[in-house]
């Protein structure tokens, strides 16, 4: 029997292959758009796909090195970056994805409260392509 993957062996990686170990969560997600057909003669519609959309979402404990990420995507919002998320389960075994061309979606520049660790800064927007690797 296939055993569930444990997101606790999930690692996170930037576009240099340095591994920012500060990711807490990451997704990755396609979404379809499809078109209709309609068949003379059946009750139910046929369906194809026309165009899909990707995105992406990784939640980060705030630190230097993902404020550092963060400044660098500020700096240059319309320059993409990319991404390798990977989960390293040792019983349900291991995946890989690439992620090319993030664009975020919007940033949070600064954040901070008083007495309290910053455990939810996620970065989101749209990507432009992604691979199993």
């Amino acid at each position: 029997m296939a055993e569930t993957f444990s997101g606790t062996h999930g690692h996170f990686y930037n576009q240099n292959g340095k591994e920012l170990p500060e990711c807490t969560g990451f997704e990755l997600n396609e979404e379809f758009e499809k078109g209709e057909s309609k068949r003379a003669g059946r009750l139910r519609k046929s369906h194809r796909v026309l165009a899909s959309s990707v995105s992406m979402a990784a939640t980060f404990e705030r630190t230097a090195d993902i404020q550092e990420v963060i400044k660098e995507i500020a700096a240059s919002p319309e320059k993409k970056v990319n991404f390798i998320g990977e989960l390293d389960d040792p019983v349900a075994g291991k995946y890989r994805v690439a992620v090319t061309g993030f664009s975020p979606d919007s940033l949070a520049l600064a954040k901070w409260s008083h007495g309290e660790l910053d455990e939810d800064t996620t970065l989101e927007g749209t990507v432009d392509d992604y691979e199993f690797i």
